[in-house]
């Protein structure tokens, strides 16, 4: 596996680097450290790591607030650090797409555990979850495909997947092209041969 990029933050300056050397150690890239939530929003941003780990009290913008934005736009999984008790945080926390918290102080194996952890279950998620997308584009495509010539459900899918192959490109992109098509033909209410 290639070394993951791990962004931090932390508002205390000493934990902070104390994390940064524990990852380093452990092989990771550190490609962030900052106290502010706000600065390490844009930063995980522009950078796109692989995993965030965020204190739950960083100043400005909260670990939840950044942790929500950042999955939400599929960037990375945020692991939220928190010293003391979880039960304060569990409702937040249980909210999250990957359910990922460490408690302080942690160890280098909880915190390979933890990242490497959420790092594989965000990147299965997100895996999921573009196949789900890329299977109802498919679906969809099939479906404008049988109403529009009449065919059964196999004859369109080999249609879609015969032109995939004939293009060398993947079926859902086929799939979206020939749904645009196929709409904006029904909105100009013409007939063009969308089966060329």
């Amino acid at each position: 596996m290639d070394r993951l990029k791990i962004a931090v933050g932390d508002n205390d300056e000493e934990i902070l680097k104390s994390i940064q050397i524990m990852l380093i150690q452990m092989g990771f890239n550190v490609v962030a450290t900052e106290k502010s939530g706000s600065s390490l929003l844009r930063k995980i941003r522009s950078i796109n790591p692989d995993v965030a780990l965020i204190d739950v009290n960083l100043k400005g913008l909260s670990a939840f607030e950044i942790s929500e934005v950042v999955e939400k736009q599929g960037i990375c999984p945020c692991i939220i650090t928190i010293k003391g008790s979880v039960d304060e945080y569990f409702d937040k926390l249980k909210d999250k797409l990957v359910f990922a918290y460490i408690q302080k102080p942690f160890n280098q194996t909880s915190l390979r555990y933890a990242i490497e952890s959420a790092y594989f279950n965000y990147k299965n998620l997100m895996d999921m979850d573009r196949k789900l997308k890329e299977r109802k584009l498919i679906d969809k495509a099939k479906g404008l495909i049988m109403n529009k010539y009449n065919l059964t459900e196999d004859k369109a899918y080999e249609y879609i997947r015969k032109k995939s192959m004939d293009k060398g490109v993947s079926m859902a992109k086929i799939a979206q092209v020939i749904i645009d098509i196929i709409e904006q033909n029904n909105k100009n209410g013409g007939d063009k041969n969308e089966k060329d």
